[in-house]
């Protein structure tokens, strides 16, 4: 049996979402005023009136809801007025008394006060009409769209779906002005926020406990946590310049409501902790994580208009979560510029605080100026509700391992004695003086209030793996006594100045490492390297970023890299004297920085290299020496040149700089190690347990047992293949592959993840012997592309993420001559003869008219009553072909009699110039009944009766529905005399009919 995607997908999901409070409704009992209208007015008009009630809405400001709606745009404006108005209420003014009120369009309070439908194969009309698999309404509204594909099916997945939704969102744009979320599910399932304009968003997967995907998104959907999403974790957003909407992913909605349901727990008493530390791995998102639980703080009843406080220790990511905010539709926060602003926001109102979102830097909360402050603030405390006293305070402490140990962060906890403190960091520390976890957690019961692992995260697609190289060893590396030295020092990462009161015995090491470091010849020797690395692994598919060891040695790679790419390729990010440099190499670069940028600022400069760096063609690689190595998101960013000895925190965070997922062609984020750090990164990362850093790099060994695993893994599903290029030969795995689906999806997914990690090593890391292997399996998959799925092997926008694979395996003489020889044949009157002319083996022959029919007949069976009529073969066709001894002679003969019935009922309809109702009703009849003019005759009068009954949007009235299975029924009523028919086969030929009205009339 060809499983259907409704079976295996679309009614678990319904099913599952029923057991979780949803009402199923079946699409033609939905209230519904037409097609074209996406609302159900009459249940949204009870909604608005209930959950309303206290504001007595009558008729005329019911209209102004509903207009409201319907009236919005369906572009950029008009989805961002929507989530608006779904979150704060629709204003509208009473005219009764004159005043405005915010009529509600959701409870979120009260969760039963909602209505909660699921309706699946809803029809919906805009440029062209489309049938969704599955939507959810609450109070009337649809807010998400599932659709579902069949999970053993090779040539569909979840994309196909999520790409089916994206179609959907540009045809019928006034559904998906309402909509906030699809899904595309099939054995998995990913979530994304619904934006029509942009061509691509991204999808993530929700994970509960250790459930399936598929399970895990119906715990996301269930009525309380989809409606806590939308009020609190769905907004819109600038992203890139680009306008977008941003969703929680699930690690963020976990975190996030444990920070929030803490402080709630904590002010009705129900607990006594007020701090928390949130370990999430660099790239999880920490930064909107924040921002979500600030927000849902914010508006939340129980903290009655409460002061809450970002804390960060750089200027960049003041500025970063500064963008972030205003990027969002959310509430705006202030930046305290200065030590008198802060003073002037802790003693605001009387010393009760002021009260609202303030980002503040650390540095900020000095003893020796907030002394006074503190003492003020005490005394007054005793007597009346101060910032000092009220719990209505919350810190959020960004990177919460580095700053939180000092008198700084003392000065801070004793003016905000009563707030509520949670750290979020992707590195946490524990060493004496320095521990994240004594700061922010209850140890040992409690040393994180959340956690998201570096495993999690690879597993979950939001971060890539990080594989390190070693390049020059001999030449370049610091000597074993200097790098063990470094290891040994309490410092995390070589200093720029070296301080007086560090030891003489640590700073003579320091000295000497420095000085190694930035010799010139050194340097000219890595940067000829990099350049090379640069052209032929990253250049035209990613960027790339190096890490120097100093900014005279940022100033030195810079001038070097100049030598070997155009000097527009690289940009230097450090800071930077205009006057006063004392290095000749900086004051050189600080001169070609102001003739190049016209005299401009060099802070000004700075940032627009790295806004372009991101978003434009170049710089295409950035030198850095402290900056970007925290805080920087930049996906396109996958090889980072590290020439500078780091450990610890401080080497986890800079590595991570390129785990950021780009498209679905970057593996790995790439670590080529010129100073030796990475060879003894168990060393230099010793203070975190083997746990906790698991998978955090991977060396270039690892890579390769990846790869060998891989290769046989694979080679295992062809181990009755012989190891030849003949078409023979490549006939027979296809023969293997297309018996078992799973065999075969597994041979795609496996080989396509074997040429990005083929990509990753190249073939000078790869022994000969497998390197043959690969070459033969490529061969495979070139032949089952061309045959099988009808495709070429590369799409030419994936051809520049494969360079490798194509130039050695695919433009190998064998696989070459694979790829020449075997031909295209697009279907047309035309096929037969193409066929027999290009194709002269009658196996290979069989082999392509069978999946041609199949990619033709039943991918497309519903759309064409041609199709629908000529399945039923195909698939016993596909029955003989699945044989273990095949009949190719009769495979051949028999496909080629369908293909000839294709090109003659094309004809044939062409000439009778019927619709493909009218058609897809004549060959039901004619197959029951054979073949009359009488029939054609009849057929056209059943059609005019029931055109005259069919409108937009019919098949959803029930009056008119009812009379069109009247027609249907008297019309097979008149045959059974003339025919001689049962009444078994009148109520057969009745069921058929009346699913081809509905599949081809409705449209």
């Amino acid at each position: 049996m060809a499983f259907d995607e409704k079976i295996l997908v679309e009614d678990y999901i319904v099913q599952k979402l029923q057991e979780k409070g949803w009402k199923f409704v079946p699409a033609e009992e939905l209230e519904r005023e037409s097609y074209q209208e996406p609302l159900l007015v009459p249940n949204l008009i009870r909604a608005i009136e209930k959950i309303n009630e206290k504001l007595d809405v009558g008729d005329e400001e019911i209209n102004k809801v509903l207009n409201e709606l319907k009236f919005a745009g369906t572009g950029m404006e008009g989805a961002k007025r929507i989530l608006n108005l779904y979150k704060l209420g629709v204003p509208v003014k009473f005219e009764r008394d004159r005043v405005l009120r915010a009529i509600q369009l959701f409870d979120y309070e009260n969760i039963e006060n909602n209505e909660f439908i699921v309706t699946r194969q809803v029809y919906y009309d805009g440029r062209e009409r489309i049938r969704t698999d599955v939507v959810l309404y609450v109070n009337g509204i649809p807010l998400v769209n599932i659709e579902c594909k069949n999970p053993t099916s090779i040539s569909e997945s979840w994309h196909n779906a999520y790409r089916q939704i994206k179609d959907y969102e540009k045809t019928v744009p006034e559904l998906y002005k309402y909509v906030q979320i699809g899904v595309a599910a099939e054995s998995k399932a990913k979530y994304f926020p619904i934006v029509p304009w942009q061509d691509d968003v991204k999808t993530n997967k929700w994970r509960e406990n250790d459930l399936d995907s598929i399970d895990s998104t119906i715990e996301m959907l269930s009525r309380d946590t989809f409606l806590d999403i939308l009020k609190h974790f769905l907004f819109f957003r600038i992203e890139f310049g680009n306008a977008t909407k941003v969703v929680t992913r699930y690690m963020q909605y976990r975190a996030a409501n444990k920070m929030v349901n803490r402080v709630l727990d904590n002010l009705e008493g129900k607990e006594e902790k007020n701090k928390g530390l949130i370990w999430h791995w660099q790239g999880s998102g920490k930064t909107l994580t924040m921002i979500f639980a600030a927000n849902k703080l914010y508006y939340a009843n129980a903290l009655k208009n409460p002061t809450i406080f970002f804390i960060v220790d750089r200027i960049e990511l003041e500025d970063q979560l500064y963008k972030e905010f205003n990027s969002m539709d959310i509430v705006e926060p202030e930046i305290i510029g200065s030590i008198d602003e802060l003073k002037n926001v802790l003693s605001y109102d009387d010393y009760r605080g002021k009260r609202g979102v303030f980002i503040v830097l650390i540095h900020k909360f000095r003893p020796e100026e907030l002394k006074e402050l503190q003492r003020e603030l005490a005394a007054v405390s005793k007597s009346k509700t101060t910032i000092m006293s009220r719990k209505n305070v919350v810190a959020f402490i960004d990177e919460g391992h580095r700053t939180q140990y000092g008198m700084l962060a003392v000065q801070m906890k004793a003016i905000l004695k009563s707030a509520f403190f949670y750290a979020l960091t992707g590195t946490p520390i524990s060493k004496r003086g320095r521990d994240t976890y004594l700061e922010f957690s209850y140890p040992p019961k409690e040393l994180y209030l959340d956690k998201y692992f570096i495993t999690d995260s690879i597993e979950d697609g939001f971060t890539v793996k990080i594989v390190y190289q070693p390049r020059l060893e001999k030449k370049v590396y610091l000597k074993k006594e200097l790098l063990e030295g470094f290891l040994e020092m309490a410092e995390e990462e070589l200093p720029e100045h070296i301080k007086e009161d560090v030891e003489e015995k640590t700073k003579r090491k320091l000295n000497a490492i420095k000085l190694f470091l930035e010799n010139p010849e050194r340097i000219k020797l890595i940067a000829e390297d990099i350049a090379k690395h640069f052209k032929e692994n990253v250049d035209g598919k990613f960027k790339a970023m190096v890490v120097a060891p100093s900014r005279k040695a940022c100033a030195l790679y810079k001038s070097e890299l100049d030598k070997h790419l155009s000097r527009e390729c690289s940009e230097v990010v450090m800071t930077m004297e205009e006057r006063g440099e004392k290095e000749p190499v900086l004051q050189e670069l600080v001169a070609e920085s102001k003739v190049r940028y016209g005299y401009r600022d060099l802070k000004d400069v700075r940032k627009d290299a790295v806004e372009k760096f991101k978003e434009e063609e170049s710089p295409k690689i950035l030198i850095v020496t402290e900056m970007l190595l925290a805080g920087f998101d930049a996906p396109i960013l996958q090889t980072m040149y590290l020439d500078k000895p780091l450990k610890e925190h401080r080497l986890l965070q800079a590595v991570a700089r390129t785990n950021r997922p780009f498209n679905d062609f970057k593996e790995a984020g790439v670590v080529i190690d010129y100073v030796g750090v990475l060879k003894e990164f168990k060393k230099a990362l010793e203070m975190y347990s083997e746990e906790d850093i698991a998978d955090a790099l991977q060396s270039y060994d690892g890579l390769r047992e990846e790869f060998v695993t891989l290769i046989k893994e694979t080679l295992e599903l062809f181990k009755e293949v012989s190891r030849k290029y003949e078409r023979e030969t490549l006939l027979k795995a296809i023969e293997i592959l297309t018996a078992d689906e799973e065999k075969e999806k597994r041979f795609v997914e496996k080989y396509r993840q074997l040429r990005k990690v083929f990509e990753l090593l190249g073939p000078d890391e790869v022994k000969l012997e497998h390197f043959e292997d690969y070459k033969w399996l490529s061969a495979i998959y070139t032949y089952y592309m061309k045959v099988v799925i009808q495709k070429p092997p590369y799409e030419k926008y994936v051809q520049k993420f494969y360079e490798k694979t194509i130039k050695f395996a695919h433009k190998s003489t064998e696989v070459e001559k694979l790829n020449r020889e075997l031909p295209t044949i697009t279907f047309d009157e035309n096929y037969l003869k193409k066929l027999e002319e290009k194709v002269k083996d009658k196996k290979e022959a069989a082999a392509n008219i069978l999946f041609t029919l199949n990619k033709l007949v039943l991918v497309d069976r519903h759309r064409s009553p041609i199709y629908e009529s000529l399945a039923e073969r195909v698939e016993r066709l596909l029955e003989l072909w699945n044989e273990k001894t095949k009949d190719y002679e009769r495979i051949y003969k028999e496909g080629a009699e369908i293909v000839n019935d294709v090109s003659a009922l094309s004809a044939r309809q062409r000439t009778l110039d019927f619709s493909n109702l009218e058609y897809s009703m004549l060959l039901i009849l004619e197959e029951k009944l054979g073949e009359g003019d009488e029939l054609v005759g009849e057929m056209k009068s059943l059609s005019g009766l029931l055109e005259r009954r069919m409108f937009p949007g019919w098949i959803g009235q029930t009056t008119i529905k009812k009379e069109v299975e009247r027609e249907v029924r008297r019309f097979v009523r008149g045959l059974k005399r003339k025919y001689k028919l049962s009444l078994e086969e009148m109520d057969n030929l009745y069921g058929k009919l009346i699913e081809s009205v509905e599949n081809y009339g409705a449209s």
